[in-house]
């Protein structure tokens, strides 16, 4: 599977990615970066709008479709749109805690999916830290109220991270940048 993903980044083509084991509905986007054991992909939604990154388990991917039936026409109207992502951030795939703490970085806010453990539940928030067992964040609910108290989810339960979206967009800006201060870097 690796070797699909290795030549979906260097095709710079739309791609479906299927994981059967938790998802309904197959992933649309371009592969982006090709860890070890993890990669990255630009999520692209329907509407052809670009949503985002993932970082997903390569060993959690059933299927790849290479390229999309409808690559043609996504990358036209994503061109139309005048969709573009100059370049994707430089997010650490050696680990599932690297890239946790590489996404921290960039992003205000991540999406932490859990599905092996809690099938449709994710923690969405802003970490506060990352060492090897647990992922620690201030999450931030539906309403965009942010919680006070740091929610710890153990990494070996992550199986997605999601950042740089619409919805974590939105949810931003309503609620605003967290109010817990980070009193050092994300570790």
């Amino acid at each position: 599977m690796r070797e699909l993903l290795e030549e979906a980044r260097a095709d710079a083509r739309v791609v479906t990615i299927d994981r059967e084991r938790f998802e309904e509905e197959d992933e649309l986007g371009y592969v982006v970066a090709v860890g070890e054991t993890l990669f990255m992909m630009l999520l692209i939604v329907d509407g052809s709008r670009f949503n985002g990154f993932s970082v997903l388990p390569i060993e959690d991917v059933s299927h790849i479709e290479l390229p999309h039936p409808h690559a043609e026409f996504v990358e036209s109207a994503l061109r139309l749109r005048g969709e573009e992502v100059e370049s994707a951030p430089e997010i650490d795939l050696s680990s599932m805690a690297s890239a946790v703490r590489t996404a921290g970085r960039f992003a205000q806010l991540v999406t932490v999916h859990t599905e092996a453990t809690d099938q449709g539940i994710c923690q969405i928030g802003s970490i506060r830290g990352v060492d090897e067992t647990n992922v620690r964040l201030i999450t931030i609910d539906p309403d965009a109220d942010w919680d006070d108290e740091i929610a710890t989810i153990p990494l070996a339960d992550v199986t997605r991270l999601d950042f740089g979206g619409g919805y974590e967009e939105a949810l931003l800006l309503v609620g605003g940048p967290c109010p817990v201060p980070l009193l050092r870097s994300v570790e």
